[in-house]
């Protein structure tokens, strides 16, 4: 029974490599990144291959030694990380491909797109790149507006009038004002990291200035049913009712994250510091600010403090894409089955794209950056070519050519 068990798990093994070349057409390749025993290793495969082919990249050292924040796209350290992770693959990439990708390593917090090579040319421009989680089923290819209706949360009030909350939530309740969702218990609060304050940033639990101005922008241009909700009506139970919307949608998220020091315990199960960490990071909707001033919301209001854990739990069969307008969206804790964090909580809820943010982002180019996606989007382009022409408009622009506003935009499928 064993030899037979272990006779099947070494065929599908040797099988998987055929199903992904299998699924593969013309012009498109996976790049599986792995990091063994120190070293990083980048498994090649294409269409007409028999096999993939296995790339000897840098030590683990060379990785941990670049500036993993917005200086690795300012062109020394960008072509520096090129010449690690993407040169020595060239020769078996042809131009013009679309590359299904899965980083590992310190690799989840590079921007792959936003690199250029030794002549100064954006990696964007060379290639289609596909973020992934894996490569043993991938994404289905775009078709036009996979969707029929958005969902916008933004402009939060987040020490709103427990009153006006309650009014706008109270459907979300029983008939004995019990809530329909109950709150997660998180860590302790005295922990929470809420970003980079810098000047402008989306950190911190100031109110953002051009989030609702941008939840406006979309509504007005979209092409579909929309469902904006901002001020105190952009409350966590009011997301929880909307996120298990049933049809294809998009979910438009504008606002700050939270994170809270999770630290593994010797012995620790996975399961169990799993479980705490999805109880150390979410994201704020109206009404959090009394929560982290330490006061309990009245009426049985939630807390407006979304968990990652609260997050995994919702049904998202149909969300085609969520886009978190936040900062440092794109992080979590690495492991060898990706990372864990807001993306994974998502994803287990059945989000089929990501679109996130690798640091704390300036409000107003974030605004900006949001308003051109969107009308790319809805002008027709996919979701790709729409993150990619989004990110050459503020590239190319007066006030936010600096790589800290363009290049934390990671899109995952």
């Amino acid at each position: 029974m064993i030899r037979s068990l272990r006779l099947q798990i070494l065929l599908l093994v040797a099988f998987v490599p055929l199903l992904c070349s299998a699924q593969l057409r013309r012009g498109e390749a996976t790049v599986v990144y792995q990091l063994r025993e120190g070293v990083y290793y980048a498994l090649v495969n294409r269409a007409d291959w028999s096999a993939p082919k296995s790339v000897r990249l840098c030590s683990e050292r060379d990785i941990e030694a670049l500036p993993l924040n917005h200086i690795l796209y300012e062109l020394g350290p960008s072509k520096k990380a090129y010449s690690l992770i993407m040169a020595p693959l060239e020769s078996l990439l042809n131009k013009g491909d679309k590359i299904y990708y899965v980083p590992t390593g310190k690799l989840h917090f590079i921007n792959l797109d936003a690199l250029s090579d030794l002549k100064g040319v954006w990696l964007f421009e060379k290639y289609g790149f596909y973020r992934v989680s894996n490569t043993t089923e991938l994404p289905e290819r775009e078709k036009d507006n996979p969707y029929y209706s958005m969902i916008l949360f933004g402009g939060m009030d987040y020490h709103a009038s427990p009153e006006l909350m309650n009014h706008y939530a109270w459907y979300c309740h029983t008939e004995d004002s019990q809530p329909m969702y109950q709150d997660c218990q998180g860590l302790p609060l005295d922990g929470v990291y809420l970003g980079h304050m810098d000047d402008g940033t989306r950190a911190g639990i100031k109110t953002l200035v051009n989030s609702k101005d941008e939840i406006k922008f979309i509504y007005h241009t979209r092409k579909f049913i929309a469902r904006p909700h901002t001020g105190a009506e952009a409350c966590e139970e009011l997301f929880r009712s909307e996120a298990g919307l049933a049809g294809p949608y998009i979910l438009h998220i504008s606002t700050h994250s939270f994170n809270i020091d999770c630290n593994r315990l010797p012995g620790e199960s996975d399961a169990a510091y799993k479980k705490k960490l999805y109880k150390s990071c979410g994201l704020l909707f109206s009404g959090a600010g009394h929560t982290l001033d330490g006061e309990t919301l009245p009426y049985h209001l939630n807390d407006g403090l979304l968990y990652a854990e609260e997050i995994a739990a919702l049904d998202m069969e149909y969300c085609s894409m969520v886009v978190l307008g936040a900062c440092n969206t794109a992080l979590g804790v690495v492991t060898q089955d990706g990372i864990l964090g807001l993306q994974s909580a998502f994803k287990e809820a059945g989000a089929q794209t990501l679109l996130m943010t690798l640091w704390s982002v300036n409000d107003k180019a974030t605004s900006e950056f949001m308003k051109r996606f969107y009308t790319y989007l809805f002008d027709g382009k996919t979701k790709h070519e729409s993150l990619a022409r989004a990110r050459a408009d503020l590239m190319n622009s007066a006030d936010f050519s600096d790589p800290v506003y363009w290049a934390p935009f990671i899109m995952l499928d």
